[in-house]
């Protein structure tokens, strides 16, 4: 039998965890910016020496490959969310009226404005629903500091925040003007193929996940963590303008994107490591279920270049 003081001492000890779960739930899931930089992977530069190159007037270098991390992209659910703590009230105050205003549109009408929850899957079906936000990678420079043969050229340094998908509601949740788009009736035709094989037909697919066009924050799969990372892939096409439509963006994110070059790597709720874009979900996504539905992902860059 446990004495009383045994059983004073434990119920204490009960007591402060519960007090502490109530104090810091609400932190439990928050991530900072200034977080971002120790929760990345550093061998997704890959840094390599894959040629020589010669620069007039017959000065030797060499031709280096390296990917540098360009965009920091966030998936939610519900419109004006964050998984960062310190954008909350600026993202949130940028979306509420574009939001409320996409509302008053569609009432009557049987679209989603939101899911209103962590879980974005419609009933009976995989097909599942994120917004998507894009921001300039805040550490960039001290990244690519960290190598000696980078290339000459950088990315300008803009806008913080490129892309929010309330912003772009009409075409991010209809997306009447990007139905008809050639690529969209292209895309959609070629979806199964590619999710079957992993082709990419130039930007029509994303590999093995399926279709980039029509580029909506609706995507059919079976796997969550997957349709965060085709949400991912679809606002960086928009926000790299390929195929521009009627899609609204902040700022051009200053490069065109390669998806079958480029990189993702998941950095919450749980680390990926660099994955390529398309890649077989069966070689990464396991494990990688978000419980709150919220996902933060870096876009890497490949950059090929001769430095001397």
């Amino acid at each position: 039998m446990f004495s009383k003081r045994k059983l004073n001492s434990r119920l204490r000890k009960v007591f402060s965890v519960l007090l502490f779960l109530i104090l810091f739930s609400g932190r439990a899931f928050a991530i900072e910016t200034a977080d971002v930089l120790g929760m990345v992977n550093l061998n997704c530069v890959d840094l390599r020496v894959i040629g020589a190159c010669v620069k007039p007037p017959g000065i030797p270098g060499i031709v280096v490959m390296y990917w540098e991390p360009a965009l920091l992209i966030e998936t939610v659910k519900k419109p004006g969310d964050t998984v960062i703590g310190s954008l909350a009230s600026v993202v949130s105050g940028l979306t509420r009226e574009a939001t409320s205003n996409f509302a008053s549109t569609v009432t009557g009408l049987s679209i989603p404005v939101s899911s209103g929850s962590s879980s974005s899957k419609v009933t009976g079906t995989n097909l599942r629903f994120n917004e998507a936000h894009i921001y300039e990678f805040p550490f960039r420079d001290e990244i690519m500091s960290l190598i000696d043969m980078g290339c000459p050229d950088k990315l300008p340094t803009g806008s913080f925040i490129k892309y929010l998908s309330e912003l772009d509601s009409v075409e991010w949740r209809i997306g009447l003007i990007e139905a008809m788009h050639p690529k969209s009736i292209t895309s959609a035709a070629s979806g199964l193929t590619c999710a079957a094989t992993g082709a990419f037909l130039d930007d029509l697919c994303m590999g093995f996940w399926g279709a980039t066009y029509p580029r909506r924050g609706f995507f059919t799969h079976q796997s969550e963590v997957v349709a965060s990372a085709a949400a991912v892939v679809r606002a960086v096409s928009i926000s790299g303008l390929l195929g521009s439509t009627a899609h609204v963006v902040l700022e051009q994110i200053g490069f065109l994107p390669s998806f079958e070059s480029d990189k993702l790597e998941l950095i919450y709720p749980s680390p990926s490591g660099c994955i390529k874009i398309g890649q077989n979900p069966i070689s990464w996504e396991s494990g990688k279920l978000s419980a709150s539905g919220k996902y933060l992902w870096v876009y890497w860059r490949r950059r090929i270049c001769c430095v001397y």
